[in-house]
């Protein structure tokens, strides 16, 4: 295949962070930048440089990530990796198969399916900082040789790691459940169907003001405590059936996204220093107050015909129905002047129907030589209704009300040379187009002034690359790389303003270049070693004059490292010499991340850090026991900020050290 991708599975998935998924994940992908925003944005990344810095719009994200085929908002809890066979990573453009807005890149999380086999297992971890967690997973048949059930079900809680200075105990709490049953189903040996549901709750009080620099820094003064709950259903329907000469599929989805955040809009630390008034003046529970709630229904169908596997030539054709419909509802009180447009209350609705067609074919030319070209082309129709009620505040409208509407037609695809120089050695070189549609921004901040909200235009891009795979030394060194130019116009950015302390669209150009190369050599049976490492720059181009934002040509995109790297190794011998059955084990990493620019502006830099991740233990066939630690060195690094002005700057860290036991038992 002519395109960059990292799988994540066995081992290496397991050990990925039970809490923090996402952050975990991108670091243990070269040139994958994870942006850990907070509040209700839980699917935000960039990939080579390329991604929203903060979500525009319920549906703005330049990578998707997909759960079974289904795109997940990015307002929707982080895909738990539970039961989960592998996590695909694909860099550059993908709308051509994957769809709308994968404009840098794409996640495809693939669920484990339902088996004939019956099997049990039972985990349990138990750590420092109330660090708890519970998975079952249950399969069996049901009808032998024609269906076949599987249950995933888990909870996992962590006490939070960011001691509140006006509160006491600690913020970052959080709680996340999750459950999926899924069905398979095979009426015949060319037919196969497969059903799933699942259910995720996932409530944190993680806070976002952080004051940097501050007294025993990391700590929090916000009161109340910052609250996100979040819960999400999702029905996935896929129909497979192999006619011979093609194969015919469809998948049919639904998910529902609800969220509430409870967010104090002063931290008593950042805003004293900002105003040199006493902290205690923005103690007041509840004075500065914004309550935020979300509802999201997505629908999505997708049928498509493709060539068998092993073909001369491998295509796909097929037709996409995408509609979400998201309802924000605000209410914001405030006696910092500063906060005027967050007050009030918003109802505001939006709903985008998306339609496509697409086909993609890999077609032997000379020799070795293969083609691959594709497209996709789409029709969107896009609407938006603002309302918004005042509650007093001065310089605020009593009342306004706004409707809009676009629609938007566009061509995404790519074409690439590919050559097999061996069996086990390709080339290839492709040049891709991107494009993020435009729409509406989802928080009004000019309605509480009385003026109307601005549409933002569509983002485009040109991607080239090109790049090798290779398996070397009889199978045993798997080597990949890669070198890419991206060309973005519009890249959707956010702008922190401070004199009113709101966040503002700004659509810039820039353009990112670099590589990644990545490794996984199997020195001897039971050791194996595994690394990678990306190297980006991301610049802003052709910045207008005299903006507001404090944008410069030259700047650095934010939050993209010019460093990512990865090591890790996983070892696993037999235990006899400890008297013991089975093996013991022993795998470890470490996650590179490097310095990033805050924002635009480039008002200061968030600090480069590296997370040390390990797990030693025993492995027998019916039960596993273990030791692990993640963030071994307890780095509290910083991943995401806002500039107040030169001497103020809040920041919102990762999760600290934690450090436990766990156990699983299989029956």
């Amino acid at each position: 295949m002519p395109i960059s991708l990292t799988t994540i599975q066995g081992a290496q998935l397991a050990d990925l962070s039970k809490t923090r998924s996402n952050a975990d994940l991108a670091r243990s992908v070269p040139n994958f930048n994870f942006v850990d925003l907070g509040g209700q944005s839980s699917n935000l990344a960039n990939i080579r440089g390329v991604g929203s810095f903060s979500p525009v719009s319920p549906d703005d994200t330049s990578v998707v990530f997909y759960v079974d085929e289904a795109p997940q908002s990015v307002y929707g809890i982080a895909p738990n990796l539970m039961d989960t066979e592998r996590v695909e990573v694909l860099r550059g453009p993908q709308g051509t198969l994957f769809g709308r807005n994968a404009q840098g890149g794409a996640v495809n999380i693939v669920s484990r399916l339902p088996t004939f086999d019956r099997s049990f297992s039972l985990t349990g971890e138990w750590g420092t900082r109330a660090y708890g967690l519970g998975e079952l997973i249950a399969n069996s048949p049901l009808i032998p040789d024609v269906l076949a059930g599987r249950v995933a079900l888990r909870y996992q809680n962590f006490g939070g790691d960011v001691p509140n200075v006006l509160l006491g105990g600690n913020d970052a709490a959080t709680q996340i459940g999750a459950f999926r049953g899924s069905l398979l189903y095979t009426p015949t040996e060319r037919t196969t169907v497969t059903f799933s549901g699942s259910y995720a709750k996932d409530d944190d009080t993680v806070p976002r003001w952080l004051l940097r620099g501050a007294a025993d820094f990391p700590v929090s003064a916000v009161n109340p405590r910052n609250e996100v709950n979040r819960e999400n259903q999702n029905y996935n329907l896929k129909v497979r059936h192999d006619f011979g000469p093609m194969i015919f599929e469809s998948v049919s989805n639904f998910q529902r996204t609800t969220s509430f955040q409870v967010t104090d809009l002063t931290d008593s630390l950042v805003f004293a220093k900002l105003t040199g008034l006493p902290s205690s003046f923005f103690s007041t529970p509840g004075a500065d107050l914004a309550k935020i709630g979300i509802n999201e229904n997505t629908w999505l169908e997708e049928v498509r015909l493709s060539a068998p596997k092993g073909s001369a030539v491998a295509w796909t054709t097929g037709l996409n129905f995408y509609r979400t419909e998201a309802a924000l509802n605000g209410d914001g009180r405030s006696v910092t002047p500063a906060y005027a447009t967050a007050t009030g209350i918003r109802n505001n609705t939006f709903t985008t129907n998306s339609y496509a067609a697409f086909g993609e074919a890999t077609v032997p030319l000379i020799g070795a030589l293969k083609g691959t070209l594709g497209l996709r082309a789409t029709h969107e129709e896009k609407d938006a209704v603002y309302r918004y009620r005042g509650v007093g505040t001065p310089g605020t409208v009593s009342s306004y009300a706004q409707n809009l509407g676009l629609s938007d037609d566009f061509l995404t695809g790519r074409a690439a040379l590919s050559y097999d120089w061996a069996a086990d050695f390709m080339t290839y070189a492709s040049v891709a187009r991107g494009y993020v549609t435009g729409g509406f921004p989802a928080n009004s901040i000019n309605n509480p002034l009385g003026k109307p909200e601005v549409p933002f235009a569509a983002s485009t891009s040109w991607t080239y690359e090109t790049g090798f795979k290779s398996e070397l030394l009889n199978h045993r060194l798997k080597l990949t790389g890669a070198l890419f130019f991206n060309d973005v116009k519009n890249g959707h950015l956010f702008v922190f303003n401070v004199p009113t302390a709101s966040f503002t669209i700004a659509t810039l150009d820039y353009q990112s270049w670099g590589g990644e190369l990545e490794a996984a050599f199997r020195v001897m049976p039971g050791f194996e070693l595994l690394g990678g490492i990306g190297v980006t720059r991301a610049e802003l181009v052709n910045v207008p004059f005299g903006g507001a934002t404090g944008a410069r040509d030259g700047n650095r995109v934010p939050n993209v490292a010019p460093l990512t790297a990865n090591l890790g190794f996983q070892y696993q011998t037999s235990a006899a010499p400890l008297g013991l059955s089975g093996d013991v084990f022993l795998r470890s990493s470490y996650q590179f991340v490097g310095v990033r620019a805050a924002d635009v502006a480039n008002s200061f830099d968030l600090p480069s850090y590296g997370v040390v991740n390990g797990r030693l233990g025993w492995k027998h066939q019916s039960f596993d026991a273990y030791v692990f630690a993640n963030n071994l060195f307890d780095e509290r690094y910083e991943v995401f900020g806002q500039s107040f002005g030169p001497a103020t700057q809040s920041v919102r860290v990762g999760q600290g050290r934690i450090v436990g036991v766990g156990a699983t038992a299989r029956f």
